[in-house]
């Protein structure tokens, strides 16, 4: 399991923000899809930090889309 330091956590503002503008909603309500609504940030983005944290803005927004989507989120 990652260990939650200040470049993960960095990394984590970085996922719902550029989630948030590629949905047009607001950074609230996308955290709140992505913690509470699912489990993509605790059992997707802070565990494969590693890997997603050196890909580009678009792949990682793609990314979280696909997952989102998996997981029944319509989008």
């Amino acid at each position: 399991m990652i260990r939650v330091n200040e470049k993960v956590l960095e990394f984590t503002i970085f996922c719902v923000e550029s989630l948030a503008e590629k949905l047009n909603i607001g950074a609230k309500k996308t955290y709140k899809l992505l913690k509470f609504d699912t489990d993509v940030l605790d059992h997707y983005i802070i565990p494969c930090y590693e890997a997603l944290h050196s890909q580009s803005k678009h792949y990682i927004v793609e990314d979280l889309i696909e997952v989102l989507k998996e997981k029944g989120v319509l989008i």
